[in-house]
């Protein structure tokens, strides 16, 4: 259980979201059945992940889905100690500044973001560090302060490029180009999204991905 995790991890990090989706599937089965339930909150977390990165394309127009998400990790989590639970923390703070953001609840985003970012950058967890980035960016755009807003998504943009998690790097580019973009950056997002498309994991969340708003940004004709 503890291999399948770290396995699907490794796939949804180069961007073989099928296959991460059927790991991390069958080691939350494997947990339920066998009643391990610090693996079992290992792996939803690490589900939870993908899911609300993924679902992040669609600005979360559906928070009541990942509400529920968030709810099934923050209580499988808290049966865990240990080690693991700044990890655990990590993930819900992220997941709730998304979750304040698409609430259009601005100061409560950027505040949540700044918490996960500056426990991302202790912890050396850069994927983390991205997420906070553009979420803290978005919010600080909402309020008029775009110039620190570019300043966080160019860093997301950096950041992002050294893990090799292409849809974390489309992301960071699509909250840049929002901001500051230029026909450079159209053209990087534009490949990284047809990478994406062709290994998303289910028709769900294919559909989700061509009709988010990234999607159609970086289909649009130039």
């Amino acid at each position: 259980m503890y291999s399948l995790t770290h396995l699907g991890l490794s796939l949804a990090a180069v961007g073989r979201y099928a296959e991460a989706t059927e790991a991390f599937h069958e080691a939350r089965s494997f947990g339920r059945k066998y009643g391990a339930i610090p693996m079992l909150a290992r792996a939803t977390a690490m589900a939870a992940g993908l899911h609300l990165t993924l679902l992040t394309f669609a600005r979360l127009h559906e928070p009541g889905r990942a509400e529920r998400l968030l709810e099934e990790t923050a209580a499988a989590a808290a049966s865990t100690a240990g080690w693991h639970q700044w990890l655990w923390q990590l993930r819900l703070t992220q997941a709730r500044a998304e979750l304040a953001l698409a609430r259009n609840s601005f100061a409560e985003a950027i505040a949540r973001a700044t918490d996960g970012v500056e426990q991302s950058r202790a912890r050396g967890r850069p994927k983390y560090e991205a997420l906070g980035l553009i979420t803290r960016a978005r919010g600080l755009h909402a309020v008029a302060r775009t110039r620190n807003a570019i300043g966080d998504t160019k860093t997301a943009v950096r950041v992002a490029d050294r893990t090799g998690d292409p849809v974390l790097l489309l992301l960071a580019l699509d909250a840049l180009i929002g901001l500051d973009g230029t026909d450079e950056l159209a053209t990087r997002a534009r490949a990284v999204t047809d990478c994406i498309c062709d290994s998303l994991p289910n028709e769900a969340m294919r559909r989700c991905f061509t009709e988010s708003e990234v999607m159609r940004s970086n289909r649009a004709p130039q």
